[in-house]
């Protein structure tokens, strides 16, 4: 595999900012944009190598920040908004449809997020896919949070911080390095606001029920040792989804993060392969 490095790039936010992305570039005329979105508390950083891969098969890849994490550190873990997630996503799309089709990747918290973009935004994709997505997570606020989530507003307290209960780098990944690289990675998000997790809910709720609409071919991928996800609650998501292309790829022997399995290539070309027939398809 030829490693293409990313460079660090911006992007336009939906209300101006300028949020960060890496940009991985093939060498030779893409035939298709790929965008990632990473997780809660990770960032792009943490899928340079299934990035790189990507871009060696011919697919221009950005692989962006989230508003307030990673290398974006103004409102480190909050957000105005849970449409502004959207907004910033759908304003790259929309700046890269005129070089080909657009692909969109969700990674665990961003996999709720990818499916909510399909819902509002079909125009704008070739294809989406849903990697070990956060829709039915394990980790769940109980009542007391949720309470706390909804009067955040009410109360004037949306500033104030919690700790995101997947602390625990063993939740991600099996591999002692790995686990030490989450554990030890500066650029990790630890906390967020109760806005944050009061917009993040009602993502979530979006992104459940957009089943009927959504008609866009669509991945998902998920681990066998996944102790964050639950797994067949995603898969019936799955099933509810009005799309006529739907494909489901599980490895059986993975945990959560499958960037940081062993050997995660056989997982990069079955993702490249996914992606170039549902680019084929749109073209067609």
């Amino acid at each position: 595999m030829t490693d293409i490095c990313g460079r660090i790039e911006t992007y336009r936010g939906c209300n101006g900012d300028p949020l960060v992305m890496r940009h991985y570039d093939p060498s030779i005329e893409p035939i298709a944009t790929v965008v990632l979105l990473h997780g809660i508390i990770s960032h792009s950083g943490w899928y340079d190598s299934s990035a790189s891969y990507l871009a060696s098969r011919c697919f221009n890849v950005l692989s962006l920040d989230r508003r307030g994490s990673g290398l974006n550190t103004s409102h480190r873990g909050d957000v105005d908004n849970w449409r502004s997630w959207l907004d910033d996503v759908v304003g790259v799309c929309e700046s890269q449809r005129q070089r080909g089709p657009v692909v969109l990747l969700g990674i665990s918290w961003g996999g709720k997020l990818a499916p909510a973009i399909a819902r509002d935004r079909p125009d704008l994709l070739a294809g989406f896919g849903m990697l070990c997505p956060g829709l039915f997570a394990h980790q769940q606020p109980g009542p007391a949070k949720k309470a706390a989530m909804v009067a955040s507003g009410t109360l004037g307290i949306n500033e104030r911080r919690v700790t995101i209960p997947l602390q625990d780098p063993a939740l991600f990944t099996d591999s002692p390095k790995w686990q030490k690289y989450v554990g030890d990675d500066p650029l990790t998000l630890r906390e967020i606001t109760l806005r944050f997790a009061r917009e993040d809910h009602k993502l979530t709720r979006y992104a459940r029920n957009a089943g009927r609409y959504i008609h866009t071919p669509v991945l998902l991928v998920t681990a066998g040792r996944d102790r964050m996800i639950r797994n067949a609650r995603t898969k019936h998501f799955l099933s509810t989804l009005a799309s006529d292309d739907k494909t489901a790829l599980e490895y059986r022997t993975a945990a959560h993060t499958l960037e940081f399995e062993p050997d995660p290539e056989p997982f990069y070309a079955d993702l490249a392969d996914w992606i170039a027939r549902v680019v084929r398809r749109r073209k067609v």
